[in-house]
């Protein structure tokens, strides 16, 4: 039996190891029939096998890699047309996901990483130098590039000036293999060296892609299509292949057969539904696909259904929007991990500088690329939005909690007092999470709702939150209202108070806002009322049990009251 790939192995190793291998070979078809001299763009969530596909590339391609029988049996070998392609061209394949390290703001760190892994590339072809091909100047180029001499000038134009080299030893023109362009960039997001990261692979891939003669073919990967960077605009053979496009969406991830002959090659058929639920759900153009990576690691572990996905991927933007979410944004998202779908636009490509001005739709489009929402087109730019599955639905969950630097016991302290209505203990764990101000960002009341939205996480798969609800005769902060029956509507109304004296009154405030308005009209039964007060990390508030007879405007015959008290 076909032992189990979840380590990344290339192609080439795979099919030497005899690992089990799920054709995709026809991505190369549907290259070669769109354009055999073009660039090409394919952005797919990590681990869905955009890396296998890349290898299968240059093992394709490579005119090293003569005489191999690696495609012997599968789908591309019944293309005539195709195979005369096969080891015909030089590949240069350039890594660029390490380029740069979470957190680190060292451009020089990054500069020595370009000069390492550019130094390894042109190791590869250090045959070069013996030929009588390549001129004097040429051979300068390369020894300075090889032995990590050369300025940024000259690594810009390293891999277009390798390709020139190739194509004169060769007398064919270069295929070039780019995977993971934009995981550096993502990597330092937020950071001050993230645009002079842009600024250099912007140089770098630009001189490679654009106009360079003694290109045939290019493929790169990327998690998302970066909007305003320059890579690829200007190029008039560039095909941008994403999660919305048809064409060739059945290359990446598995599809129902191709999971049921995984499960029923290694024995366990039965086990189809229980994959289903957890690893299904994602939509590329109109395929319905599931997570690769998981399924291989599913049958590796012994069919135990688990998150296998959670440490596989980098969320550094998205956890950053997270932090910086205002109260739609954050709404959003907990109904949608609570099973709920929603109807939005999308973005099909990001800008990092709209991503800060923290737009619910960017925080939207950027789970959709990154896999962990599936988006079904609903005509006139707008999509279903829903999580794809139990695994992804997890993820989702344990990232919502951990946007704020909270542990799980203040989360669990702060929703039982909101459910028993106790107003000293809501205060203290409130008090505590204010008391980090220099994380927070309290700029005004829509920080404070985020972060009292962020507090009420664990509560919100029994309830369906709205902010800014139209309630009554005005609008409410927050409500929870009910999903099913058995719990209490909560209504909550915040206040930023001009001075630490006024906090007392603007909680009481609250709760007569509340009254006055009539938040809770249509309501019956229990209703916990809770108005709060900020100022800085100071907070006081205010806490009602009501128990409404009716649906009714005027006041419930009972009002059981609370005042919190600072600790």
């Amino acid at each position: 039996m076909k032992k189990v790939n979840t380590s990344g192995l290339s192609f080439r190793d795979i099919r030497e190891g005899g690992k089990y291998y799920v054709d995709k070979s026809l991505l190369i078809k549907d290259m070669l029939d769109t354009d055999d001299r073009g660039v090409f763009l394919y952005t797919r969530p990590r681990r869905f096998g955009k890396t296998t596909n890349l290898t299968m590339l240059d093992a394709f391609f490579n005119i090293e890699y003569k005489g191999n029988t690696w495609f012997d049996g599968l789908a591309i070998s019944e293309h005539p047309d195709c195979m005369c392609q096969m080891s015909r061209y030089p590949v240069i394949l350039l890594d660029l996901k390490d380029l740069a390290a979470e957190g680190n703001n060292d451009y020089g760190i990054f500069v020595s990483r370009v000069k390492k892994v550019l130094s390894d590339l042109y190791n590869r072809f250090t045959y070069l130098l013996d030929s009588p091909r390549i001129g004097d100047r040429d051979r300068r180029l390369f020894e300075s590039v090889l032995y990590m001499d050369a300025d940024e000038n000259v690594l810009a134009d390293a891999v277009r000036d390798l390709s020139r080299m190739l194509h004169l030893f060769h007398g064919e023109r270069t295929v070039i293999l780019v995977d993971e362009y934009d995981q550096s960039i993502t990597q330092t997001f937020g950071d001050a060296l993230q645009e002079r990261v842009i600024g250099f692979l912007r140089l770098l891939l630009s001189s490679a892609l654009k106009s360079n003669g003694d290109l045939q073919m290019a493929y790169v990967t990327g998690v998302m299509q970066v909007a305003k960077a320059g890579f690829f605009s200007g190029m008039n053979n560039i095909s941008i292949n994403n999660t919305f496009s048809v064409e060739s969406d059945e290359r990446f991830g598995f599809t129902e057969p191709e999971v049921r002959d995984i499960l029923s090659y290694y024995g366990h058929p039965e086990k189809f539904d229980e994959a289903r639920d957890w690893y299904d759900g994602y939509r590329f153009g109109d395929a319905e696909v599931y997570n690769p990576f998981s399924i291989m690691t599913y049958v590796q572990r012994g069919f135990q259904p688990d998150s296998y996905w959670r440490d596989s991927s980098r969320n550094t933007p998205m956890l950053w929007m997270l932090e910086r979410a205002g109260a739609i944004g954050l709404q959003a998202v907990a109904d949608l991990v609570n099973g709920g779908t929603m109807v939005s636009e999308l973005h099909r490509t990001v800008s990092y500088d709209e991503m800060r001005l923290n737009d619910p739709v960017d925080l939207l489009s950027l789970m959709v690329m990154t896999g962990y929402l599936n988006a079904i087109p609903k005509g006139d730019g707008l999509y279903e939005l829903s999580v794809p599955n139990r695994e992804a639905m997890g993820i989702v969950d344990s990232l919502l909690s951990r946007n704020r630097r909270i542990g799980n016991d203040a989360f669990e302290r702060f929703n039982a007092a909101v459910l028993d209505g106790d107003a000293a203990a809501m205060t203290e764990v409130l008090q505590s999470v204010l008391a980090d101000g220099s994380y927070f960002s309290l700029r005004d009341e829509s920080s404070y709702e985020n972060i009292v939205l962020t507090m009420m996480h664990g509560m919100l798969r029994g309830y369906r939150i709205t902010s800014q609800k139209e309630s009554g005769n005005g609008r409410a902060d927050l409500v929870l209202e009910l999903r099913d029956e058995g719990s209490v509507p909560i209504i909550l109304e915040l206040k930023v108070s001009d001075s630490e004296g006024s906090l007392d009154s603007d909680a009481e405030s609250a709760i007569a806002q509340i009254h006055d308005k009539n938040y809770y009209l249509g309501m019956r039964g229990d209703v916990i009322l809770i108005g709060l007060a900020f100022r800085g990390k100071l907070v006081r508030g205010k806490v009602e049990r009501l128990r409404l007879r009716g649906r009714t405007r005027r006041p419930p015959a009972i009002r059981e009251g609370d005042d919190m008290e600072d600790p």
